[in-house]
């Protein structure tokens, strides 16, 4: 790895995109957060320009991975434009918890509650399927699943432990808060 420059680890907010016609640069959003913490997290528009490591970026990342970037940090020369990050090198950490079941392992994982249960949006909850057009979104060391057919979120912990689903008009971060506050023992 390149000592110079700055090293951040965060989660890729949405897909890779190419930035010109020819693939041979790549940009995505960075979501990092030193406390893990809601306020605490900023999302930081990244570009890589090297031609190996975006053919890497466009073809083997998906949002929701977690990588560990290197790069400088290029501040606006406008008012009102943002700060980026030029990425020269990129290590993926780790992938979501919720991965989609394969066709093959679904009906493995409707015997277990607990394997369905973790399984993320395409496994049955309660009777139910989730909906196939909600939302996969990150707080910190959670993940939602938003379902906009059932007005529910779902809420994992990042090793893919439910916590639970929060039914209008509980939210997923009452859900979050009051499973932190358990942990520590507030409750």
């Amino acid at each position: 790895m390149t000592t110079d420059g700055i090293v951040l680890d965060g989660y890729l907010d949405e897909e890779v995109a190419a930035d010109d016609t020819t693939g041979t640069r790549a940009r995505f959003r960075l979501i990092v957060s030193p406390t893990d913490e809601l306020v605490d997290e900023m999302v930081l528009p990244c570009s890589v320009a090297a031609s190996e490591l975006t053919a890497n970026v466009l073809h083997q990342l998906r949002p929701g991975d977690y990588v560990r970037v290197t790069g400088h940090l290029g501040l606006p020369r406008i008012s009102g434009h943002p700060m980026w990050l030029q990425v020269l090198t990129l290590e993926l950490l780790g992938t979501p918890p919720l991965d989609f079941p394969d066709d093959d392992t679904s009906d493995d994982q409707a015997d277990d509650a607990g394997t369905t249960a973790a399984a993320g949006p395409a496994a049955p909850v309660d009777g139910d399927t989730l909906s196939d057009v909600g939302r996969l979104e990150r707080y910190g060391p959670y993940v939602v699943w938003s379902d906009p057919d059932l007005c529910a979120d779902t809420v994992w912990t990042e090793a893919g432990d439910l916590l639970g689903t929060a039914v209008y008009p509980d939210t997923a971060t009452t859900l979050i808060d009051t499973h932190q506050r358990r942990a520590y023992g507030d409750i």
